[in-house]
């Protein structure tokens, strides 16, 4: 069982080291394809959806690394 959650985990942290940037990316591309097969949106406005969310996603993990640092000089 141990090498089942090694390969898990192996896995894990090459796509995405960071939680919040795995389920950024995976909602991402859920809103976007939603938009573009259930609403029929335009392909230009999911993609700046897309972007959106990868962006917010990035921002959030790099504001929560940021905070969970002290400065050192």
């Amino acid at each position: 069982m141990s090498r089942i959650r090694n390969a898990l985990l192996a896995t894990y942290n090459f796509f995405a080291g960071d939680a919040i940037i795995l389920v950024a990316v995976l909602l991402a591309f859920v809103v976007a394809g939603l938009l573009v097969g259930v609403a029929h949106a335009p392909n230009l406005l999911a993609a700046l959806v897309l972007i959106v969310l990868l962006v917010v996603g990035l921002l959030v993990t790099l504001g929560r690394e940021a905070m969970g640092r002290p400065r050192t000089r």
